[in-house]
């Protein structure tokens, strides 16, 4: 294979790593956000379960406070029996308090429900915290390695760049031109001859044209169709790898 096409190849294969690594650390920055993403489950899980102890805790002081306050109110009544006169308005002194004790006792009934839902609510946020806990190591583990990603890739894009100017240095420059024209506008600016056609856009070349190729293989040769630099060999080009 003639000297500049070989460089040329290398120079290709090196492109598409680039386009590679490059698409790679395009996406990290996406992975990172969902990889943090997993906390706001985990995250939200424990706010609901801290706002449920707190709306426990609310209701066990506003239940207490009623408690306090009926209490107050049977002393109260009970201060006032002495001034009762007739059997009816003692009588409904009596029936005041029942009504007062009642009410105290609901509200003690309640205090103990809510004693129970705040053993389980404990148990409930404890776990939440756990979870939490365990899913924000294993995000600062995903994004340590993303971090280490990002910057290994970036360490060999220098590589590739690099060496794709060193090999840059040695094309022809007229080579070089068609090439950079051809990758821009088709992403692979080189193609070999498959079945005498052109392995790029698959139309056929004409015998002369191949006759020529065989016979000049130091010329430039472009497809007509799509404007790729051919080649007839077929060599293998080793792709760079990290």
């Amino acid at each position: 294979m003639p000297p500049q096409l070989a460089t040329l190849l290398e120079i290709q294969a090196i492109e598409q790593r680039l386009r590679e690594v490059d698409a790679e650390i395009a996406a990290l920055p996406r992975r990172v956000v969902e990889i943090e993403s997993k906390l706001a489950g985990a995250q939200k899980a424990r706010d609901q379960a801290r706002a449920a102890q707190s709306g426990n805790a609310s209701e066990r002081r506003s239940v207490d406070g009623e408690i306090e306050t009926l209490r107050a109110k049977v002393t109260k009544i009970r201060g006032h029996s002495s001034e009762v006169k007739t059997n009816q308005e003692y009588k409904a002194l009596l029936d005041e308090i029942a009504f007062a004790e009642a009410q105290i006792g609901k509200h003690e009934e309640r205090l103990l429900e809510i004693m129970e839902e705040a053993e389980a609510l404990e148990r409930r946020a404890a776990a939440a915290d756990q979870e939490l806990a365990s899913q924000q190591a294993e995000v600062a583990t995903e994004s340590a390695a993303a971090a280490q990603r990002t910057a290994a890739d970036r360490a060999l894009r220098q590589q590739l760049a690099a060496e794709r100017d060193r090999l840059r240095g040695q094309a022809d420059e007229r080579w070089l031109r068609r090439f950079d024209l051809v990758l821009r506008m088709r992403g692979q600016a080189l193609a070999m001859v498959d079945r005498e056609a052109c392995a790029g856009c698959r139309v056929r070349l004409r015998p002369q044209f191949l006759q020529e190729m065989s016979t000049a293989p130091e010329r430039l040769f472009v497809c007509e169709s799509c404007g790729r630099i051919l080649y007839l060999e077929s060599e293998p080009v080793a792709t760079p790898q990290p």
